[in-house]
């Protein structure tokens, strides 16, 4: 493990222009050519300035060399190494566990490891973890190979369901807008996300792991049933 991984991974010289002034679209005295008048039209500039950019290549390589070994171990390797106590090494330690999933549960068969409730998904609570995880039974670095993504394209998409256990289908149109069947009939519908709380709530459906509400609804009719590709089943 190299003492100065940090510096590698997050204090390393960041790209882009380095904006020194912030001279906008103030016009300059030279460009004057007469009264009330002057060469150009003047557009506010595009702002440079250096963007964060983190390298965190050499830390995955590192995770993948330590599978097979105790994660306590890897861990007191990792904090010995670097300054805990500060914002970049706290950040480094973020950045570990964005890449490695360390609350793991198997399910109820014993045979997959999912995520633990309070971090899985309502759309899929029993999805099993890839990449690199830790052994919720030995406490071992493991690795799960993920699946392609070009065989992720070619699955269906998952059922859906609404509080009460009903299947819904969403087509999204806008961030807050789409199309919604409902017991067989589609209808163009606005929903708000609801906010989080510790407690269970009805929603009428599920996207990316957030329950949303209808806020309006409409029915289709023929026409734009036809225009949008659609048909009632009722």
């Amino acid at each position: 493990m190299r003492n100065d991984l940090h510096e590698v991974l997050i204090e390393r010289p960041r790209r882009g222009h380095r904006l020194k002034t912030a001279r906008g679209n103030k016009p300059r005295a030279a460009e004057w050519t007469g009264e009330d008048s002057y060469a150009d039209s003047y557009e506010p500039r595009q702002r440079r300035t250096k963007f964060f950019d983190d390298l965190l290549a050499p830390l995955r390589r590192w995770l993948r060399r330590q599978v097979g070994r105790p994660w306590n171990k890897i861990w007191s390797e990792l904090t010995a190494s670097i300054d805990t106590r500060s914002v970049v090494g706290r950040h480094l330690l973020d950045h570990v566990r964005q890449l490695v999933v360390i609350s793991a549960d198997y399910d109820a068969a014993q045979r997959a490891v999912i995520l633990k409730p309070h971090l899985r998904r309502r759309s899929a609570p029993d999805e099993p973890v890839d990449g690199l995880y830790v052994d919720p039974r030995t406490g071992v670095l493991r690795w799960r190979e993920p699946v392609p993504r070009r065989v992720l394209r070619r699955l269906p998409p998952a059922p859906r369901f609404d509080s009460a256990g009903n299947p819904i289908e969403f087509r999204p149109m806008a961030p807050t807008r789409g199309y919604f069947r409902g017991k067989g009939i589609w209808y163009e519908v606005e929903i708000a996300a609801i906010a989080p709380t510790t407690r269970s709530v009805p929603f009428d459906l599920m996207c990316n792991g957030f329950p949303f509400r209808i806020t309006h609804k409409r029915q289709l009719n023929s026409r734009e049933l036809l225009a949008a590709g659609l048909n009632n089943e009722a």
